[in-house]
Parts: structure tokens; C-alpha cells; sequence
């Protein structure tokens, strides 16, 4: 009587003979093998063994005074909570975390900082290159200051192209112009000029003052103030007076009559002689002369007669 198969079985024995033919086994029956469960002796022995090696462990730890076993003795020696676990390890991994962070901040403050002192030192530098370039300068300024007053003083000396080509003349009056004041000394007509003339008998060839022709006996004052440097009636000039301050000098000659005595001092505008005739003249008139250091210029230069 031929067996009866079901189409199920016909299916698995098809599976078994192609497995065998390409030297494996079935899906099924790896799945069978994996559910297999192992058997409950051998599971006991094996936790048996690792609960020996555990505590072969912890005993070993304690007989050499372990830091591990002094760090864990508190949980050992109290029942265990899980969540107290959790909460400390949460706190040490947020400590690391902290530190961490105050690590990298301070590391960024620091470079900030030195950031900060850099820019301070080199806003120092600045100021400092500043400061001297401005005290150079103030002092290159004085420098040139003091060295145009000394010019001015030396009548241009040095201030210029122009002013050094200035004659000793030229620097001479400017001189005189900066540093004293004048007035006209007596009122009356202009005979002469300063310069060279025409000579004669009488009229020397070069000329170093002016006369102004004015009545005999009419007041002549101090064009310039000073004192009396000296009071003469000898040679040419007759009777003449002369005055200094500083080096600019001043002399009044031909004079009639004089009023003051060598070694007075005299303002501007006192009255210091008359008007006369005396020594080389052709007639009643004031010789006027302005000099500095000896050298005369042309009065018509300082003062309008």
C-alpha cells in the first residue's frame, strides 16, 4: 500500500537532498540548533566559576590594601541604590565637564589677556614714538625760534637767502630799528644828506650823519634815550655830545650850549643842548648821527626828518 505524503514533508525532504548535495544544512535546522537552550547543569557551573573569580578578586584587592577596595567599601557594606549610583557618576562626568570648560576658558582669557597687554604695549610704543616725535619737534621749533630771534637781532643774519645777502649796512639798521626807538631831535630844514658829497674846504667827502639847518639857540632833545657817553668842544665837530644804549649810539654836534654832563642818563624828548655854530660849519645847523658799534647808517633810514 503506497504511503501517503504530505506536501509539507515532500517540500522538507527536497530541502534536506539539495542541502547534502551542496554540503549544508537547512535553514530549519539552524534556527532548531540556535533555540536549543544549554542545559541547566552546565549554566550553574559556569556562574559557580565566575562567582569564584569575582570574589578570588575582591579578596586579593583587600589583602593588598587596594585604593579600589577602600573606594568601594561604602557600597559594599550597605545595600545597593542604583539611582544614588546614577546621580554621583552624573555629578563626576559633570565635574570633568566643568573643568574642562574652565580649562579651555581660562586658556581663552589668557590669550585674550595677552591680547589685551600686546595692544596696551603697543598703544605705550605709539604714545611714546608719539611723545618724541612732538618733544623732537618742540625742541627742533625752540631751536628754530631761538635761532630766528638771535637773526633778527643780528639784523637777518642767517634767516633766509635774502637775509644773508643783507650788507652790513642793512643788517646794521635793522638792528637799530628792533632795538631802540627814535625821534626827531630838532625841527628845521635838511641841508644835507648822509653819504658821500662833494667835498670843499669845509664839507668833508663822505658824510656820516645829516644836518638839519634850524635858528641858533633852538632846543635840541634826546632822540633816543641812554647815557651821556661823552661831552666835547674839540675838533671839527665843536661843541657835541654823544649818547649810547647798548651798541647804538647817537651824537649831536656843532651845538651852541649843552646841558648835560658825561655820565648822565637821559630819557626821550629831554632837552640836551641848542642849536649853534661852533667847529667846521657854514652856518647854524645840528649835525645828527646814528651809529652801531661805531659803524653809522643814514638817519633818514630810522626816523622821517
Amino acid at each position: 500500500m503506497e504511503r501517503i505524503i504530505s506536501e509539507q514533508d515532500r517540500i522538507r525532504r527536497a530541502e534536506e537532498i539539495a542541502g547534502r548535495r551542496r554540503g549544508t544544512i537547512s535553514v530549519k535546522n539552524i534556527n532548531t540548533s540556535k533555540n536549543k537552550k544549554m542545559p541547566w547543569l552546565v549554566r550553574l557551573f559556569i556562574q559557580t566559576v565566575s562567582s569564584m573569580c569575582i570574589f578570588g578578586l575582591i579578596y586579593f584587592l583587600s589583602i593588598n590594601n587596594s585604593q579600589i577596595i577602600e573606594a568601594i567599601k561604602p557600597y559594599l557594606s550597605q545595600d545597593t541604590d542604583l539611582q544614588q549610583l546614577y546621580n554621583e557618576a552624573n555629578s563626576g562626568i559633570q565635574y570633568v565637564q566643568g573643568w574642562i570648560s574652565e580649562v579651555f576658558n581660562q586658556d581663552g582669557n589668557t590669550q585674550a589677556h595677552n591680547d589685551n597687554e600686546n595692544n596696551n604695549l603697543n598703544n605705550e610704543n605709539t604714545n611714546e614714538n608719539v611723545n618724541a616725535t612732538n618733544v623732537e619737534e618742540n625742541i627742533v621749533d625752540g631751536e628754530n625760534e631761538e635761532q630766528k630771534t638771535e637773526d633778527e637781532a643780528a639784523g637777518g643774519i642767517g634767516g633766509s637767502d635774502e637775509n644773508i645777502e643783507l650788507s652790513q649796512d642793512e643788517q646794521d639798521i635793522a638792528y637799530i630799528k628792533q632795538n631802540a626807538s627814535f625821534i626827531v631831535p630838532v625841527y628845521g630844514t635838511l641841508t644835507s644828506g648822509y653819504g658821500p658829497r662833494t667835498p670843499t674846504d669845509i664839507i668833508s667827502a663822505n658824510h656820516a650823519g645829516i644836518d638839519i639847518g634850524a635858528n641858533e639857540g633852538t632846543e635840541i632833545v634826546a632822540s633816543m634815550e641812554g647815557t651821556v657817553e661823552l661831552v666835547s668842544s674839540y675838533g671839527d665837530y665843536g661843541n657835541h655830545v654823544k649818547i649810547t644804549n647798548g651798541e647804538i649810539s647817537t651824537m649831536y654836534a656843532h651845538c651852541k650850549t649843552i646841558y648835560v654832563n658825561q655820565g648822565d642818563y637821559v630819557t626821550q624828548g629831554q632837552k640836551i643842548a641848542e642849536v649853534g655854530n661852533t667847529g667846521r660849519t657854514t652856518g647854524p645847523h645840528l649835525h645828527f648821527e646814528i651809529a652801531r658799534d661805531g659803524r653809522t647808517v643814514d638817519p633818514q633810514a630810522i626816523i622821517e626828518i
